[in-house]
């Protein structure tokens, strides 16, 4: 494993194409500017995909626009889709949270074959990994959902599972990058919000270093 600034380098195709999934919150833009910044040294190709759920109205378009101009200013293409998240939900019997990600990374892989990209890299964080273990866990699970998520699977790439949302954001403060943030993150409708602002936390106090560990 090469790190770089707790980003695994190792899992990116040196010469080869990436296709990065942006949603303009401030672990994404890391993550699209850090493969900005290593394009020249690994001979990367980078694009960015951004996917509009369309359950904020105007706030998703928002961060589509955010993402379109945060693109253009990095010198990277950008590509969009969009998609009636709560109508597939209806009609598929799915929640919302499963109907979104599975419309998302329909859009995410196919893009990434029309451009023949090698891989497509996502944000997801060493915070997102510690959530996802405790989900697993709250919810039943063996061995396999005790490991979190993995770092690759086929195309899917995920450098940032040793990196930490707090990283990031210093990062992006440090650099006066702009990012946008979700409202939805903030309401403790969803289970994975009600683990962040109330499990996490709990657990931090036990161990500071919870999240790494």
């Amino acid at each position: 494993m090469t790190m770089t600034d707790g980003l695994d380098i190792s899992l990116l195709p040196p010469g080869g194409g990436v296709l990065c999934a942006v949603s303009g919150g401030a672990d994404s833009v890391y993550l699209l500017c850090r493969l900005c910044e290593l394009r020249e040294s690994l001979g990367l190709r980078v694009w960015a995909a951004h996917y509009n759920h369309c359950l904020r109205g105007a706030e998703s378009d928002r961060d589509e626009a955010f993402v379109r101009d945060l693109c253009a200013g990095l010198g990277v293409e950008a590509y969009s889709g969009r998609g009636d998240v709560a109508a597939f939900a209806r009609e598929n019997g799915l929640g919302t949270e499963d109907a979104a990600r599975r419309l998302r990374y329909a859009f995410l892989e196919q893009t990434a074959d029309a451009l023949g990209a090698d891989a497509i890299a996502t944000a997801h964080t060493a915070d997102d990994n510690a959530e996802t273990l405790l989900l697993n866990l709250a919810r039943g699970c063996g061995l396999r959902g005790l490991t979190g998520i993995p770092p690759q699977r086929g195309k899917l790439l995920r450098p940032m599972l040793d990196t930490t949302r707090a990283q990031a954001e210093a990062y992006l403060t440090a650099h006066a990058i702009p990012h946008v943030e979700d409202s939805t993150n903030a309401a403790d409708a969803y289970a994975r919000n009600r683990v962040r602002h109330h499990a996490v936390p709990a657990l931090e106090s036990v161990n500071p270093a919870f999240v790494q560990h």
